[in-house]
């Protein structure tokens, strides 16, 4: 297997190539604080132009610098995803308050009002736009079975979803999230039906979506006429790690190198559950050639990969030439110091510690292989 990292900045893309498979691209997409303008697009096309012609997406959550590059890629040129995998937050007992959780985030965020990417244009730009979108949760095989997915695990989603919804209901106003519920309901009836269509495109996808566009630019004014700028910092903060909660962990099935993809997970309460295997149905690697370390190795998502690396392992750190404090963590420079393993980062200028045992930075090329 070889895996390509590109530079993102503070953002993920990762082609992982196999021999007689169709490339697999993990994520593709830069944070609005990283690079920007010019820079940012000059590193779409980068990736673009590196492509095959056939080729599959997973997207391993549904915030906007995993997948603002795919939904550029869609906008402005004819290449598409044969197969797209997607967090399966849809289709399970409560899955309209995921679906809700993730909109209101787009609000509270303004992502709607500012122009920005959101749930539904990648929807719209890549779900209709393919062959076929697959639904990835613990336990299932994906990509002609050879990877298979450690999380998310759904019961855990939807008691924790329903949770939430709950304390907002309390906290925004019930009659407050009464719209933007039945844009939710909507949507996943839109996103389950998508499933099941086996050519993408039968059906007039574009009209449904931009009536919901429209429906949900309507709730962020509503919004803005309740709270003006007085939107609560807690609440998004809690949205946005509810959003990486539910990203797709998976690791090699069949492949001949062990690797660990981690998107940007990273509860440690969740992590014990997979590290654990407490149900019995997908184990770890005891050791893995390369893992992707989670949330461009912030230091709020640390986890300890210790045990499970080698001096001949890898670690890939999409993180680098951000406005916002988010710097890798020290813990991982002085995990890799002990360990000796080496470390592939985006840019360098976001350590916090000292520099790791073997570090390469893929700035200012545009890629690393690994």
């Amino acid at each position: 297997m070889e895996i390509r990292m590109y530079e993102c900045g503070f953002g993920d893309c990762f082609r992982l190539r196999e021999a007689s498979q169709v490339d697999l691209y993990v994520d593709f997409g830069i944070h609005s604080s990283s690079w920007a303008g010019k820079d940012k697009i000059k590193r779409f096309d980068n990736v673009i132009a590196d492509m095959n012609e056939k080729k599959d997406f997973l997207l391993t959550h549904y915030h906007d610098d995993h997948f603002n590059g795919a939904i550029y890629m869609a906008a402005t040129t004819t290449h598409r995803f044969k197969e797209v995998y997607i967090s399966d937050v849809w289709n399970m007992p409560g899955s309209v308050y995921v679906t809700l959780l993730t909109l209101l985030r787009g609000i509270f965020t303004k992502s709607v009002i500012l122009g920005e990417n959101t749930i539904i244009d990648f929807l719209e730009n890549i779900c209709t736009r393919c062959g076929r979108i697959h639904f990835i949760s613990r336990g299932v095989n994906f990509h002609n079975g050879q990877y298979i997915a450690l999380w998310p695990e759904k019961n855990y989603v939807a008691r924790k979803a329903q949770r939430m919804f709950e304390k907002l209901q309390v906290e925004v106003g019930k009659s407050n999230l009464e719209e933007i519920e039945r844009i939710a309901n909507r949507l996943n009836e839109i996103v389950i039906d998508l499933a099941n269509d086996n050519d993408g495109i039968s059906k007039n996808y574009e009209v449904q979506f931009n009536e919901l566009r429209k429906e949900y630019l309507a709730v962020q004014k509503m919004f803005d006429n309740l709270h003006g700028d007085n939107y609560y910092n807690n609440i998004q903060y809690r949205l946005t790690r509810f959003g990486n909660e539910i990203s797709i962990v998976f690791q090699n099935y069949k492949a001949d190198r062990n690797v660990l993809f981690t998107g940007d997970f990273g509860k440690k309460r969740n992590w014990s559950f997979i590290e654990t295997n407490q149900d019995g149905l997908v184990r770890m690697h005891s050791w893995y050639d390369v893992i992707k370390i989670p949330h461009h190795g912030t230091d709020s998502y640390y986890h300890s990969f210790f045990k499970r690396t080698k001096v001949t392992s890898e670690f890939m750190v999409p993180n680098g030439y951000i406005n916002q404090h988010w710097n890798v963590s020290s813990k991982y420079n002085v995990d890799s110091i002990k360990k000796k393993n080496s470390t592939v980062c985006a840019h360098n200028t976001t350590c916090l510690g000292p520099a790791c045992h073997r570090c390469s930075c893929i700035y200012p090329n545009s890629y690393c292989d690994i």
